[in-house]
Parts: structure tokens; sequence; C-alpha cells
């Protein structure tokens, strides 16, 4: 019964859109207190502690780990397009699969500067995408050597033999693997 009454009062205070009288809360406030009645009358109060609400996620976007940096340099896009097509040749592979952070590194290291001393241009690095599974549907990826080869590949010692970076097309493996250029063999 006494919701019918508030609901009556409530009511009397709703305009149609075109005749709206105020927009004012207080005109509510007034014609409970008319009704006699208080707006949180019949409810108990509510002591339990406030808190603030959860912080959004950040927007700015996250960048993959087979993604490069942005201070990294990429390789022409005329160029990585070819070699997805296939008509550029990849003049080496190197496929790091199973191996630790330390033999990785070691075999990258060797690899790149003897390939660039041979005259190589093109080179595929194969990290493998580095993702466990860890139950029904639910993914998470640990791609360490994924992350970590970009960042060695920009290191003091490697650094001037690269000219760019960037992630495979889907037929040499995608986002497990990067096409990087090297710079071209200095004639003296």
């Amino acid at each position: 019964m006494r919701d019918w009454h508030l609901w009556n009062a409530v009511g009397q205070t709703v305009d149609p859109l075109l005749k709206r009288k105020s927009a004012d809360p207080k005109v509510l406030l007034d014609a409970l207190e008319e009704a006699g009645q208080e707006p949180d009358a019949g409810k108990p109060k509510d002591n339990s502690p406030r808190f603030a609400r959860a912080p959004l996620p950040s927007t700015r976007p996250v960048i993959a780990a087979s993604k490069v940096a942005a201070s990294e340099k990429s390789i022409e896009p005329n160029l990585k397009r070819r070699l997805s097509r296939g008509h550029e040749p990849i003049d080496a592979t190197l496929d790091l699969h199973g191996m630790t952070q330390d033999q990785a590194r070691a075999a990258l290291e060797l690899f790149v500067p003897a390939r660039a001393a041979r005259g190589d241009r093109t080179l595929l690095i194969i990290t493998g995408k580095g993702i466990k599974k860890t139950g029904y549907l639910q993914m998470e990826h640990k791609g360490i050597l994924r992350s970590m080869v970009p960042l060695w590949l920009n290191a003091p010692e490697l650094a001037p033999l690269v000219a760019g970076i960037d992630p495979a097309h889907q037929s040499h493996g995608g986002g497990g693997a990067l096409y990087v250029r090297l710079k071209r063999k200095r004639q003296m």
C-alpha cells in the first residue's frame, strides 16, 4: 500500500517531454515530504564500506611479443610483400625452437655475422610462437624467445648489421618468425 502512494507521488511529478515543468530533483523531494514519506523510508541503511571502482584497463596499445617495437627499423613494405608472396628468396633460415635463451642468443650472434659476411640480405629467424596451453580454451603466451630476439638484434653487437626487422607472413611462420633484412656489405 505504501509503494502505491509513493508511485502516485512520483507519477504526479512526471510530465511529458514537451511540457516538462522542471528538471530539478528538489521538486520530487518536496512532493515526497508533502506525502509524509522520506525518500529512503523502508529501506535498511547500508553501512558497508564503499570501495572505489576498479580502474579501467590502460588504453595504450599492448605490443605483442612478435611485433617490432616502434624504435626498431622495419623492412621496406614492398620487400615484405615480395617475401610473403614468394617473389623474393630468403637467403638463410635459423630455427631457434627448443633452445634456451643462452643457446638461442649464442646461435643468433654466430649466425647473423656469418650470413652478413657471406653477403646474404634476407634472413628468416624462427622463434616459435611460445604459446603454452593452460586449460580448455585458455591460452597463455610465454614466448620468451619471441620477445627477446628483436631485442638481441638491436643490441650493439648485431645492430650495425641489421637494416630492418618485421614479423613474418603466415606462410613463413606468422607471429612465430621474423624477417631480418641485413645491410649491404661495403665494398672496399
